[in-house]
């Protein structure tokens, strides 16, 4: 199912898609959504051309449905915690806590979109700015190195990474970078992408 050419009809396809999420089962819970809401499955098409049965709606199995549907929200919370435990454990075996001192040059995570522009092609990072000190565990005080500009308090870092100008293309033909101070350009020349540094985030955790 897709929207048109020029995505103006999804609005007509949301109702499809929303009951196809509610009536698949959620591999974190356990479940469908439509299953711990209403305690029962909802009636899909099939459903309709099978026999009713009556008295599968009586008021002594409303009740049982209804325990039933508790019963099973406290399962789904259940296999919820234990999915965002192993989600946990994932990331911290891939990832390491990574720390800047004061001076350290860093990206600065800054998500930005624009009409008409692909999210994923767009600059994520920004800088350098400069660490002036460390506030908590996770958190850094970093300052332009522009004498106007004023300190900002952040959490989303990346390193400064070392990059040889003279064999980029891309810097040397569009200038990308000339807005280096030159006091530091001579040790430190950007890298625009840093992908493979660790970025430092409590919201991630």
């Amino acid at each position: 199912m897709y929207v048109d050419v020029e995505q103006k009809n999804w609005d007509e396809i949301l109702p499809y898609v929303t009951f196809a999420y509610n009536t698949a089962k959620q591999e974190t819970t356990g479940f469908t959504p439509f299953y711990l809401l209403h305690g029962r499955e909802a009636e899909t098409t099939l459903d309709t051309m099978l026999p009713f049965c009556p008295n599968d709606f009586d008021d002594n199995n409303i009740t049982k449905i209804a325990a039933r549907a508790e019963e099973s929200r406290q399962l789904a919370r259940v296999h919820t915690l234990r999915a965002q435990d192993k989600d946990r454990r994932r990331y911290d075996s891939k990832h390491q806590m990574v720390s800047y001192a004061p001076g350290d040059l860093v990206w600065i995570y800054t998500p930005v979109r624009k009409v008409g522009l692909s999210k994923k092609l767009l600059r994520r990072y920004f800088g350098p700015y400069q660490v002036l000190r460390r506030l908590s565990a996770v958190t850094y005080a970093v300052q332009d190195f522009d004498p106007a500009s004023r300190k900002r308090k952040l959490e989303k870092l990346s390193m400064y990474c070392v990059l040889d100008e003279s064999r980029s293309f891309f810097i040397v033909h569009t200038g990308y970078f000339s807005n280096i101070p030159k006091c530091i350009k001579a040790e430190f020349i950007a890298s625009w992408a840093c992908s493979q540094s660790s970025v430092v985030s409590s919201s991630q955790r």
